[in-house]
C-alpha cells in the first residue's frame, strides 16, 4: 500500500518564520502508524500573550507556564523545562528539520495531506528554508487538501473531534481519521457492475423509448416497450453485468451526488 502522510502543525499566523512555528505532528497509515511530534523551542512566546485564540485553545497542549494580569489577560508566557512534554519532545528547528528529514527517507515523496493546509505545508517547507533543492528527496513538494476534497466528492463531514483539537499529533492523527472516512465515502459511491449494468439498460431503454419505432422484429414488434430489467432472463442480466464490469475494468464509475 503506497505511503500517506497526514501532518498538521500549531503556529502564530502573524509570524511567518520558523519563530512563528509552534509545534508540528506527523502520523502515517501504516499499521502501527509511525508517529512524530515536536515542540519548537525556537519559538517567540512573548509574541503570544495577545493572541487570545492561541493562549486559551493551543497553549494548553504545550509545556508553557501562563503569566496572569489582575484583569486576566495573559502577560508573560514561559516555557516548564521540567514537564514531561518539554523533556520529551521540546528541541531547536534545526534539529526538528533533522528529524523530519528522517520521517521522509529515500527519494519516493508519500502523499500529503493535512486539513485547511496551507499554512501546515508553508511551515513544514520552512524548516527547510523554503528550497526545494535544499529539502530531502522524499519530502512531499505538494500536499493534499481534506477538506477541498470532502466538497469536491460532496462528503459530508467527518465525525467530530472530541478531545486534544489544537495539539498537533492529535489534530495530525484525526486528519488521518478523516482521509479513512473520505475513503469510506468514495467506495460507497462506487457502482458494482451489476447497479452499472442496471443503469445503462435503463439508459438504453429510455432512448429506445424517444426513439421512431423501428422496423419489427421477431424477437419485439416494432413500438413495443423494451422489457424492464426484472423482466430480464438471467442470461440477458449476466450479459448486460458482464458488458458493465468490462466498463468498470476501464473507467471508475461513481453514483451522482444527490444518490440516484
Amino acid at each position: 500500500m503506497p505511503r500517506s502522510v497526514f501532518l498538521d502543525t500549531e503556529f502564530d499566523p502573524r509570524n511567518p518564520n520558523l519563530t512563528g512555528l509552534l509545534s508540528i505532528g506527523l502520523t502515517d497509515n501504516a499499521s502501527p502508524a509511525a508517529d512524530y511530534y515536536a515542540i519548537n523551542t525556537d519559538a517567540d512566546l512573548d509574541a503570544l500573550a495577545d493572541h487570545t485564540f492561541i493562549v486559551e485553545h493551543v497553549l494548553p497542549f504545550l509545556p508553557v507556564s501562563v503569566g496572569r494580569r489582575s484583569d486576566g489577560s495573559s502577560a508573560g508566557i514561559h516555557w516548564r523545562k521540567d514537564h514531561p512534554d518539554f523533556l520529551a519532545y521540546a528541541k531547536p528547528a534545526a534539529q526538528i528539520a533533522e528529524e523530519v528529514a528522517a520521517y521522509f527517507p529515500g527519494d519516493e515523496q508519500p502523499e500529503l495531506w493535512a486539513n485547511w493546509g496551507k499554512d501546515d505545508h508553508a511551515y513544514l517547507h520552512r524548516l527547510f528554508g523554503n528550497d526545494w533543492t535544499a529539502m530531502p528527496a522524499g519530502l512531499p513538494r505538494l500536499f493534499s487538501d481534506l477538506e477541498v476534497r470532502r466538497r469536491q466528492l460532496g462528503a459530508p463531514k467527518p465525525p467530530v473531534q472530541l478531545a486534544d483539537e489544537h495539539h498537533a499529533l492529535a489534530d495530525a492523527r484525526f486528519n488521518r481519521d478523516f482521509h479513512a472516512h473520505l475513503l469510506s465515502f468514495e467506495a460507497q459511491q462506487r457502482l458494482g457492475a451489476e447497479e452499472l449494468a442496471q443503469h445503462l439498460y435503463g439508459a438504453v431503454t429510455d432512448m429506445a423509448g424517444r426513439r421512431t419505432p423501428r422496423p419489427a422484429r421477431v424477437a419485439r414488434p416494432a413500438g413495443t416497450p423494451r422489457p424492464g430489467w426484472s423482466e430480464l432472463s438471467v442470461d440477458q442480466r449476466l450479459h448486460h453485468v458482464d458488458v458493465a464490469r468490462a466498463l468498470l475494468e476501464r473507467v471508475e464509475v461513481s453514483r451522482p451526488q444527490d444518490g440516484r
